[in-house]
């Protein structure tokens, strides 16, 4: 409160489904395209974790120890990312 707004990952497609991780300062977003962007909260900085598929990201989820992200889009396809903090 009583602070500008950050925005982190800014791309032209709408965001469609948010995940954050379960112990780093970490979202993942995803996008209305299949693309899957892992966002540092503290500095900005972005990793690919899924380039576009062409259909819209429907679910995200870290599991609970925060290693693996659980990706599905509107086609059906999902997926997992592994996840390692440096």
């Amino acid at each position: 409160m009583g602070s500008r707004p950050a925005m982190w990952a800014p791309y032209a497609q709408r965001v469609v489904a948010v995940a954050c991780h379960p112990r780093e300062p970490v979202v993942a977003t995803g996008y209305a395209d299949g693309l899957v962007l892992l966002v540092h909260a503290g500095d900005g900085r972005e990793i690919v974790a899924r380039h576009p598929a062409g259909a819209p990201v429907t679910a995200l989820a870290w599991s609970r120890t925060g290693d693996r992200l659980a990706v599905g889009d509107d086609n059906g396809k999902a997926g997992i990312v592994a996840f390692k903090p440096v």
